[in-house]
């Protein structure tokens, strides 16, 4: 009975190994991603934001506390390879303008950059909400 425990156990180690090995790149992506909470809240948009390094993954986390409809649309997507979750639908492509969010409701935006600089995004609805993002060019040491 110990034997064939003992066994089992082996196979499942070589299994983990194997797993672990075999999608390396998805573990090391996700321990660099980064990512930025942005709230809508009372017609404004609240960031919180670390510091953004170009070519990591990177998350945008929105979530409208409004009771009106919003958007969020900025020019950082343009011509970018993006991916919105929203309601359990996952949209993927190229050039995504931007994303409505109804009241309580939240988004994902997920992309990849290599192009520094300031970054607006606004509420196409609400053309006086209007934030900012910094995405840093940094070398290595």
């Amino acid at each position: 009975m110990k034997r064939v425990e003992g066994v089992q156990i082996i196979g499942l180690l070589l299994l983990s190994a194997t797993i672990a090995f075999a999608f390396p790149s998805q573990v090391a992506s996700q321990s660099e991603q980064q990512s930025v909470d942005i709230t809508i809240k009372d017609y404004t948009f609240v960031t919180v934001q670390g510091s953004l390094r170009l070519g990591r993954p990177t998350v945008l986390n929105i979530r409208n506390e409004d009771k009106e409809r919003h958007d969020f649309g900025s020019t950082m997507l343009e011509g970018l390879p993006a991916t919105i979750e929203k309601d359990g639908i996952v949209v993927y492509g190229r050039g995504l303008g931007g994303v409505m969010l109804d009241p309580q409701r939240d988004v994902t935006i997920r992309f990849n950059t290599d192009r520094p600089g300031r970054y607006k995004f606004q509420c196409s609805i609400h053309p006086e909400m209007k934030g900012e993002l910094l995405l840093l060019f940094v070398e290595g040491v």
